[in-house]
């Protein structure tokens, strides 16, 4: 892992950390809060089914580029894949968490994406479990953004 993967999955970690401790504060009163003063926002799951989805991808593209320095050019259709995956999935986050007026919009791109993406994994599932992993979080991704 080079300095700059180590850099983007500790940041992804702090979000994801800041998102759970937001999702799981039960030790206060909440009760008089509304879900836009609660700080729990509305697009909660979706936006934790593509951090979980970027990351897959994140794997997915490490394996990817391994396999094509190892000369396997079956895998950069792959690669190109979770490459678009994890740029969405971290925009859909982005403008969630605003619940910006995009949201849906771009709930919808990214579905299009995730769909590309698990097809495209799942040519390689059989024979590699990350690629198998990234199609699966990829369809989950779809499951929830399709509620958005």
């Amino acid at each position: 892992m080079n300095r700059k993967e180590l850099l983007q999955k500790a940041g992804m970690a702090v979000a994801v950390s800041g998102i759970l401790s937001t999702l799981s504060a039960e030790d206060h009163d909440h009760s008089t809060m509304t879900a836009s003063t609660s700080g729990k926002s509305k697009y909660s799951k979706a936006m934790m089914a593509a951090m979980h989805c970027q990351l897959s991808a994140e794997d997915c593209l490490s394996h990817c580029l391994t396999e094509l320095g190892k000369g396997d050019k079956s895998m950069a259709a792959c690669a190109s894949s979770t490459r678009e995956v994890i740029a969405l999935c971290e925009s859909f986050v982005k403008l969630a968490s605003q619940s910006s007026p995009y949201t849906k919009k771009l709930a919808n791109l990214c579905i299009e994406v995730c769909e590309a993406c698990a097809k495209e994994c799942d040519k390689h599932a059989n024979h590699h479990t990350i690629c198998k992993e990234c199609r699966d979080s990829c369809l989950a991704c779809v499951k929830e953004l399709k509620k958005v």
